[in-house]
Parts: C-alpha cells; structure tokens; sequence
C-alpha cells in the first residue's frame, strides 16, 4: 500500500513516533492554515499505523514489526495525546483513532492482554477517556466528538480490569447528568456506558461498587432523577436498566435498598401512571418486585395499604389487551396481593397513586 506524505516511516515505530510529533504541534498552531496541516499530516500518519496494525500493508509486517510499533505506541504515550488531540483531529480520523483503540486493547501475546495491562498502570489515560465526553460537550460538533470518545469507553468496558478502574473514577456520576439533559444521541449513548459498566463484570460491581453504601445512595438518587425528569427515550431505558440491575443475584444490597424506600415506591407508582404504556410495563416490572417483597418495611407496606383501592382500579384496565402468559400471571399475582392488604375506609397521607412525589 502506498503512502503519499513526505516523511516516509522506515521502521514500525516510525508510523508512532511521527504521529506523536504533529500532535503535539497543535498547542503551537497559531493559523488556520498551520492547524489544518497538522489535521493532515495526522490523518496520514493515524492511517498508516491502523493499517499496519491490521496487518493492510505490503509485504504483510512481521509479528516482530507490529510488537515493534506497539512497543513505541506504549513509550510514547500515544494513547493519552490521540485522546487530548481528539477534537483536534478531522472527523474520519476521529474514527480512526476509535479502531486504533479497539484494535490496541485486542492485542494479545503469551496470553496476556498488553495494551490492556499498559493502561492499568496509567490511570491517567483511563481518567483523561472518562473526562474526555464533557470536555467534547463544550466543542463544535460535540455530539459526533462525544460519540466517538463513548465508543472509546465502550470498547475498553469490555475488560474487567479497566472496567475497575472506570467503577472508581468519580467521573461515571456525570453520565447519570449526560444521560438526562443530553441530546438523544449523547443521552443513549451516556446510558449505554452506564448499562455496560454495571452489568458486564458484575462481580466487581457487586463486591467493589453497590457494597459501598454512598456509591448505592449515589446511585439510587441518579437513577431515579433520570427516570423522573428525563425525556420519554431515557425514562424508558433509565427503567428498564433499573429493572434489570434489580433482578441480578450479586446485587442484593441494591435491590433490598431500593425496594424499602418509599419514595422510590412513590416514583414508580407515578411511572406506572404515565401516559406510555411501554414506560407503564416497565415501571409494573419494578414495582410487582415491591410487590412481591415478603418483608416489606412499614413505610411501603403503608403507602401500599393507603392507595389499595387506587391500584386495584388501575391494575383492572392496565394492559387488557395483553396476550403475554407470563405478563397475565404476574398481573394476577400482583393484584392477589393488594387484594390481601387491609382496607382502609378514609386513605389519609402525604402520596396517592397517580401524583407527584413529595419532597
């Protein structure tokens, strides 16, 4: 494959070596026109290692030559300065740098992960990837620049060890605010990161994370401030990520925390109110769990007795038309239980179903 820019790399660690000095031209580049030959001179540079790495030159490089330019990618620091320049670089070169991510943390020799070990011993660099999407908010294009840095994160959640570093990087919260306030694309893909941060590994999620009381308030508190005030697309996913959180075995101490509060109950009935009916049957997924608690705290065992009444009526004509056997079972027992609560003649209280929370 032929390469048309002036220096032409001679070894692999060239293609590195030549890349990492017109990234850092940028914090000099003064002109317009100064700026956009270092874009093109990158761009060359960004093409030529993915293509090397992936094996699209010839003759096909050695397993010596491509350890070569791993070796120089890692000595250089050429991960962290492709994230700093990001913005910097042209958009098909943005892209480029997500492959050259992907294609870096496959690597593998003797059964180890290398790029994936390197990055565990420069939390920097993790650090730097998780502050990389707010900093991409503030520039133009930033929904492009914010997907590309979340691809970024996305691939790199894919390894536990990675994925413990991001689990404690105080960082994660702000996807929480992306996800709620964001553009649809930046309020998906914030929730993607979140789906897949929490449920991927979940042995260090559970053991490491929701076992920490602050981060499992923190997390209670984020989750349901999206499920209340986001658009419909993120109240959707917001819920079903909820539900499914939930229901995992390991994370017992969330769901014990979040079913025995009844202002987390209080959120759910007012989803199981909303206009949706797929926002509906996602809140009925959680609150049958309420539901279904044996030992419920008297709190939620009181707002449940003060609106048996209202939910009956509700539940009568929710989802009649529902040919779900598992739906209609789950129904039945749902509506078995309230039936099974004491009935009160004259519902007094600070909530009834159908309204907003109070604060």
């Amino acid at each position: 494959m032929a390469f048309w820019w002036k220096k032409t790399p001679k070894t692999p660690s060239d293609y590195a070596r030549l890349l990492s000095e017109q990234l850092n031209k940028f914090e000099n580049a003064s002109t317009v026109d100064s700026r956009r030959k270092i874009q093109d001179d990158c761009s060359k540079y960004l093409a030529g290692t993915k293509h090397f790495l992936l094996g699209e030159v010839e003759p096909e490089p050695s397993v010596e030559a491509v350890d070569e330019l791993y070796s120089a990618i890692y000595q250089l620091d050429l991960l962290y300065d492709l994230l700093v320049n990001l913005a910097e670089l042209e958009f098909e070169a943005r892209k480029d740098v997500a492959l050259l991510f992907a294609t870096c943390l496959r690597h593998s020799r003797d059964n180890k992960l290398v790029t994936v070990d390197y990055l565990v011993t420069r939390p920097k660099t993790i650090s730097l990837m998780l502050r990389a999407p707010q900093m991409a908010l503030s520039k133009a294009n930033s929904s492009d620049l914010f997907l590309k840095t979340g691809s970024i994160i996305l691939e790199s959640l894919k390894y536990e060890q990675l994925c413990r570093l991001m689990l404690r990087d105080p960082q994660i919260w702000l996807f929480f605010d992306f996800a709620k306030s964001g553009s649809f694309e930046v309020s998906t893909e914030s929730l993607q990161i979140l789906t897949n941060l929490l449920t991927i590994h979940q042995k260090p999620v559970a053991t490491e994370f929701f076992s920490q009381p602050a981060n499992l308030h923190k997390f209670i508190e984020k989750i349901n401030n999206v499920m209340a005030h986001g658009s419909y697309v993120t109240k959707r996913q917001s819920v079903k990520l909820l539900q499914y959180l939930i229901m995992i075995r390991a994370y017992n101490h969330l769901l014990t925390a979040y079913i025995n509060s009844p202002d987390n109950l209080k959120l759910i009935m007012i989803l199981l109110s909303d206009r949706s009916k797929n926002l509906q049957l996602a809140s009925f997924n959680i609150f049958k769990v309420f539901v279904a608690n044996p030992r419920k705290s008297k709190p939620v065992l009181d707002i449940m007795v003060k609106n048996r009444d209202k939910l009956l009526h509700y539940l009568q004509s929710f989802n009649t038309d529902s040919k779900d056997v598992t739906f209609l079972d789950e129904k039945e027992y749902v509506v078995q239980e309230i039936e099974s609560l004491p009935r009160l003649v004259s519902p007094n209280g600070d909530f009834s179903f159908g309204t907003s929370p109070q604060h």
